[in-house]
């Protein structure tokens, strides 16, 4: 049977091809991966889905190198198709908050070599801040605001739930700890830039993956209101495998920190 062309065509021009094209890098690697769950949003009572959450599990061992417990970490992942140009606006790192985010979370603690092996405080030293793609759009239409907001807004609504890994599931026993990330995975960082915010300078091609830092203002499961800082990872499809190595670094971190 022949495909005819314009379903060769809307495949290809797809936002849904390149979301499985991600949730595939993902299973391949390990990772347990939901394709576009759906959670509550506390803000407007109202049901929202997000492209994918991806889990997976770090072994922690006692002193004989025996599997004792879990280290899990849980991905909030929203996948951009880059079809337009874009700027993102960068300075340094508010790194006190971002050592308080990491501390808030698993086995990390300050003073500590390994929590410096997190990935929120061994990278990105700079960070970005502001971002557009039209001067037309509204905020709340900006493309990478969507993804930024829908990665949070499920963050902060499924955080804590319990995993779906099926090994997990089917024991009684739960990891120690789950550490989660909001990320945007895009399609490429080709027609992205970056100036900086405090002093006038020339746009740069985007190159490595980068952090945005961000407080954002929600309703939690508690229905209280909260303003917390968060970092978002902004991740180049073609350098997943370097994010990867990030995220393990980090949990091999928190597994020998609980382990100690």
């Amino acid at each position: 049977m022949t495909v005819p062309n314009e379903i060769a065509e809307l495949i290809r021009n797809s936002g849904n091809s390149f979301h499985a094209k991600v949730a595939r890098w993902f299973a391949d690697n390990g990772w347990h991966v939901v394709i576009s769950p759906y959670y509550m949003d506390q803000t407007q009572s109202k049901a929202r889905e997000i492209d994918l959450v991806a889990e997976k599990l770090w072994p922690l061992t006692d002193s004989f190198g025996h599997v004792v417990n879990d280290i899990a970490v849980r991905l909030f992942i929203e996948c951009k198709f880059v079809a337009s140009d874009a700027v993102f606006w960068f300075a340094d790192k508010d790194r006190e908050s971002a050592l308080d985010l990491v501390c808030a979370s698993g086995p990390f603690r300050r003073g500590n070599f390994y929590t410096e092996k997190h990935h929120y405080l061994s990278q990105s030293s700079r960070v970005a801040k502001l971002f557009s793609t039209s001067n037309t759009k509204a905020a709340e239409n900006e493309p990478f605001y969507k993804a930024l907001n829908q990665s949070l807004n499920a963050m902060t609504s499924m955080r804590g739930q319990p995993l779906t890994i099926p090994s997990v599931r089917k024991s009684n026993q739960h990891p120690i700890a789950v550490l989660e990330h909001p990320v945007v995975v895009c399609s490429s960082f080709d027609r992205i830039f970056s100036v900086d915010f405090y002093a006038d300078s020339e746009p740069q091609p985007i190159q490595d993956n980068f952090q945005l830092e961000v407080s954002y203002a929600y309703i939690d499961r508690n229905e209280s209101q909260r303003n917390d800082y968060f970092l978002l990872d902004f991740v180049a499809f073609d350098k997943l495998t370097e994010f990867g190595s990030a995220i393990d670094n980090g949990a091999r971190a928190a597994a020998f920190l609980a382990s100690d």
